[in-house]
């Protein structure tokens, strides 16, 4: 695509400090990464732990009303909007996206999970502005197969291009991985701090681990509107086993990847997870739930293990195997990181999304 004019990306804030949000990883990883393009961000989104009170609704009507603005007087030649289906973001995000669609601009739907997207049932009124969006010439843009074969029947989306999120393989490429877990195991959770990323399921199974006396040691990193709680309770349970990071960027990011072994997401539903794609990178070994685009991405027992019907106690058991067998280990690491260097090329994503836009 020529650099022929401005492309509107949406997102949560970009910045580290105020949103730990997949989606913001995946817009700062395209202007990043696609320097060709002016790209103009268009914040969307609360802030973390940004209360919804009368503030909130002022600030939400001002974005509003600026969106009005940019899309009507603003020389837009694409907007990117990315979009996750769930209540709060298509109630927020529909009627914008609808504007600029009567404003006659061209744009793509780029999908991020969402509990709507693996819904059975969703209210009419939402399937109908869903079904809406989704029609005409508008590219949507999926993180794998199955999301582009549940958006087609059940939203009746044309136009559908898989393109899987993407990391940056700089960091990794310096990493030589010790899995050495003779002494301890380190074991990460990074991301948004939500009781749907499954943290209830990591208590018990870390308290179930603590008292077979396994020696390991539980970060978490991020933030989110949960962190009070899960903090407490990681804390009182865990004592000094435990130690939370905050927000981490930069040389503090990577150097928490270097330190643990094993990356835990058993989330309730998700998209396609930077924090999972980043951690593998660095050759940590995921144990996660088989939700969204996950499935697509671990190989049981391969570059990863899966749990299902009791993750708790499936957690506990692939964590006890993993620190016993210590060559599965380096094994399992060794394919996850080599399954991202592999498969998730940045040049390869920017090209593919370099067509998408040339089509819309």
């Amino acid at each position: 695509m020529k650099n022929t004019g401005i492309i509107l990306i949406t997102s949560p804030s970009l910045k580290t400090e105020e949103n730990v949000s997949g989606i913001s990883s995946v817009t700062n990883f395209i202007i990043k990464n696609n320097s060709a393009q002016h790209y103009r961000h268009f914040e969307l989104g609360r802030k973390d732990n940004e209360k919804r009170n009368l503030l909130w609704f002022f600030r939400l009507l001002g974005k509003t009303v600026n969106w009005i603005y940019v899309i009507t007087f603003k020389k837009i030649s694409l907007v990117h909007f990315n979009l996750a289906l769930s209540k709060a973001s298509v109630i927020r995000d529909v009627p914008l996206i609808l504007f600029a669609k009567l404003a006659q601009k061209k744009m793509i739907i780029h999908l991020h999970g969402g509990d709507y997207l693996t819904k059975n049932h969703v209210p009419a009124w939402m399937s109908g502005l869903l079904k809406k969006i989704f029609s005409g010439k508008t590219q949507v843009i999926v993180l794998s197969s199955m999301e582009a074969n549940l958006i087609e029947k059940k939203y009746n989306a044309k136009n559908v291009k898989i393109l899987p999120n993407c990391v940056d393989l700089t960091d990794t490429k310096k990493i030589a991985r010790n899995n050495d877990v003779k002494t301890i195991v380190n074991i990460l959770f990074i991301g948004r701090i939500t009781v749907e990323k499954g943290l209830d399921y990591i208590a018990d199974a870390l308290n179930n681990l603590q008292q077979q006396q396994l020696s390991f040691k539980f970060y978490m990193a991020g933030t989110g509107p949960d962190e009070k709680l899960y903090i407490e309770k990681f804390t009182k349970m865990l004592g000094n086993r435990f130690e939370f990071r905050g927000i981490v960027s930069g040389n503090d990011k990577v150097n928490l990847y270097k330190l643990c072994n094993i990356f835990l997401l058993p989330s309730l539903f998700e998209g396609l997870p930077m924090s999972l794609l980043e951690s593998m990178s660095f050759g940590l070994i995921p144990i996660v739930t088989p939700v969204g685009s996950i499935k697509d991405v671990i190989v049981n027992g391969k570059n990863g293990i899966i749990v299902n019907d009791n993750p708790a106690i499936e957690i506990a058991n692939a964590i006890k195997l993993l620190v016993n067998d210590e060559v599965l280990m380096n094994q399992l690491s060794e394919n996850a990181a080599g399954y991202i260097q592999q498969n998730y090329n940045p040049e390869k994503y920017i090209g593919e999304l370099i067509k998408i836009y040339n089509a819309a």
